[in-house]
C-alpha cells in the first residue's frame, strides 16, 4: 500500500516535472521566433535565395546575417506548417526587428525587392546605364544590349550608335533585385510601347514612320528647355526639312562629342558624325536620347509656323524668328 503511494507521488511528481520541461521548451522555442532586435527602424539586408537551396542552408545564412535567432527552430517551424518547400527564390528585403515567422511568411508568399529608379526625360542610353549600375546591373553588357538588340517593330539598322536609343521610355521604374540587363530593357521597351499605343492611328496618319518620329520627338525633346515651346521648336525642324535646310541643331553636336560640353564652341559644329546636323542635310539615322510622350506628340502635331530659327533668350526661353536677318538681330539684342 505504501509503495502503491509512493509510485502514485512518483508518477505525479515526474508528470509535472514533464509538463515543466514541455512548457520550457516551449516557451523557449517560441523566444527563438522572435526578432533578435525590437528596434523597428533596423536597416534593411538584401538577402538573395537562390533556386533549389535547401532550408538548412537558409536557416544558417540567415543566423550568420544575424536576421533570426535560430536555425535550428527555422527548420522545425517550417516543417511544423508544412512549408519546406514554401520558400521561393529571390532577392528579399529583411531585417532583424523581423520575428522568424515573418521572414518566412515573406519568403514564402515570395516579396522579393525591388529598387526605384527615375529615367528623366530626355535622358540617354548612357546615362541610363549609369544609373542601373548603381544598383548593380552590368553597366558594359546593357550598352551592348541596347547597341545590337533588334526590336520586333522596327527594321534592322546597322547605321546608329544605338538600336535602342529612343525606345527606352522615361518613366519610373521598380526593378526587382536580380533582374538581368535583358529584363530591364523588356520593362522599359514595354512601357514605350504601351505608352506610344494610342499614337498609333496618328503615325499611321503621318509622313514619317514610328523611327522617325520618335527621332524627331528626340530633336525636340534635346533642344527644349520649356515644355510648353515644344510645339513651336517641331514647326521649325520641319519647316527646314520641307525646303532642304540644314536642321543645325546643337543637342546634335552634343550627341556627336565623346563627353557632354556645358558650352559648345565653333570648332565642335565640325564634329565628323553622321549625327551632326550642321554637316548633314537631313534627319539624323536616329534618336539621340529618349524622348517623352510629350515630345512625340509635338512631333506629330507641330505648331503652324514659317519659323526657321530660334535662339535662347531667358529662363530657357526661345525666341523665334522668319529670317536669317530676323535671327541676327535678336542675337545682337541679346549681346548688347
Amino acid at each position: 500500500m505504501i509503495v502503491a503511494k509512493v509510485l502514485k507521488r512518483t508518477g505525479i511528481l515526474l508528470l509535472l516535472v514533464l509538463v515543466l520541461i514541455n512548457f520550457a521548451l516551449f516557451n523557449y522555442g517560441r523566444q527563438l521566433l522572435e526578432p533578435v532586435d525590437y528596434n523597428l527602424t533596423q536597416t534593411d539586408k538584401l538577402v538573395e535565395i537562390e533556386p533549389n537551396t535547401s532550408i538548412n542552408r537558409i536557416g544558417k545564412m540567415l543566423y550568420q546575417k544575424g536576421l533570426i535567432r535560430s536555425p535550428f527552430i527555422f527548420r522545425i517551424y517550417l516543417r511544423v506548417k508544412d512549408l519546406s518547400t514554401g520558400v521561393q527564390a529571390g532577392h528579399y528585403k529583411l531585417n532583424s526587428g523581423m520575428s522568424t515567422p515573418e521572414i518566412i511568411d515573406k519568403l514564402v508568399r515570395g516579396e522579393t525587392a525591388d529598387y526605384t529608379i527615375t529615367v528623366f526625360e530626355g535622358a540617354r542610353v548612357e546615362q541610363i546605364a549609369d544609373l542601373l549600375a548603381r544598383e548593380g546591373v552590368d553597366r558594359d553588357k546593357f550598352l551592348g544590349l541596347a547597341r545590337h538588340k533588334k526590336l520586333d517593330f522596327l527594321p534592322e539598322r546597322d547605321d546608329v550608335k544605338y538600336n535602342l536609343e529612343g525606345f527606352l521610355y522615361p518613366n519610373t521604374y521598380r526593378i526587382p533585385y536580380g533582374s538581368s540587363e535583358r529584363d530591364v530593357i523588356r520593362i522599359m521597351v514595354n512601357e514605350f510601347k504601351r505608352q506610344v499605343n494610342f499614337l498609333e492611328e496618328q503615325i499611321e496618319d503621318s509622313d514619317y514612320d514610328l523611327y522617325e518620329i520618335v527621332t524627331i520627338a528626340s530633336l525636340i525633346e534635346g533642344e527644349r528647355k520649356v515644355a510648353s515651346e515644344e510645339p513651336l521648336i517641331a514647326s521649325v525642324i520641319y519647316n527646314r526639312l520641307e525646303i532642304g535646310m540644314r536642321l543645325q541643331l546643337d543637342a546634335t553636336v552634343q550627341y556627336s562629342l565623346p563627353e557632354h560640353k556645358s558650352r559648345l564652341l565653333y570648332r565642335d559644329l565640325e564634329v565628323d558624325s553622321p549625327y551632326n546636323t550642321y554637316k548633314i542635310s537631313d534627319l539624323p539615322p536616329g534618336p539621340i536620347n529618349n524622348p517623352s510622350l510629350s515630345a512625340m506628340r509635338s512631333a506629330l502635331n507641330p505648331a503652324e509656323t514659317d519659323y526657321l530659327y530660334y535662339v535662347a533668350t531667358t529662363g530657357g526661353y526661345h525666341e523665334f524668328t522668319r529670317t536669317y536677318q530676323e535671327h541676327l538681330e535678336v542675337q545682337r539684342g541679346l549681346n548688347n
